[in-house]
């Protein structure tokens, strides 16, 4: 998908060309994921003593749990100050919840 700011509504038109420094990816969504799977991390550590499946289980229910808030009820707008809010923290924790379900996996691995 070509971003709102490149597109030019006439026909056969070439493309704006890039401004030095920018990116596919909006480095706050990348900033957002290293922080999410460092607590996530940080979380399945502290709980390194509950058996895997348990903590699986665990971090399956966050992300479901945060996927059914999202989806469930009723937010504010999109691109409001709360909405954005909201929707940073929601995708903070389902970030944290697939960290956590996915951390006994990777203990199997260097098994």
């Amino acid at each position: 998908m070509i971003p709102q700011e490149d597109r030019d509504e006439t026909p056969g038109a070439p493309r704006k060309s890039p401004q030095m420094g920018a990116t596919r990816t909006p480095l706050h969504l990348v900033f957002q994921a290293f922080i999410g799977a460092i607590i996530g991390i940080g979380i399945a550590s502290l709980f390194s003593d509950v058996a895997p499946a348990q903590l699986a289980l665990a971090g399956v229910l966050v992300a479901v749990a945060a996927w059914i808030v999202e989806h469930g009820f009723n937010l504010p707008p999109v691109n409001s100050k709360p909405g954005a809010r909201v929707r940073l923290i929601l995708r903070m924790v389902s970030l944290v919840g697939f960290t956590l379900a996915i951390s006994p996996l990777l203990a199997l691995l260097e098994a």
